[in-house]
């Protein structure tokens, strides 16, 4: 099975830290294909704003859901968000931590 796991600490060295690495260990230990997005790590914005939709036009009223479905659907979203959808694609079970 493809596993990620999507971990969300500032501190890696943590209880929370000490868990992921068992998880990884114990899923790897049974076959399991396990990849990681740390999102603190990664410098992960979890503010949604204008400048995550590059495409929509300065003058519009900001209309997050509305700018989110149209980069959806032109392929305009930035580069970190269409990575993790290739993670999620990819994956067959999510852990969230």
């Amino acid at each position: 099975m493809k596993v990620l796991l999507v971990f969300a600490h500032p501190e890696p060295r943590s209880l929370n830290g000490a868990l992921r690495d068992v998880a990884i260990r114990e899923l790897e230990a049974q076959g399991h294909e396990v990849r990681v997005t740390d999102l603190y790590a990664d410098g992960w914005k979890a503010e949604v704003d204008r400048a995550d939709f590059p495409s929509w036009p300065p003058e519009a009223r900001f209309l997050p859901a509305g700018a989110s479905k149209k980069a959806f659907v032109t392929n305009t979203l930035t580069d970190d968000v269409k990575a993790e959808i290739d993670k999620l694609l990819w994956a067959d079970t999510l852990i969230l931590q």
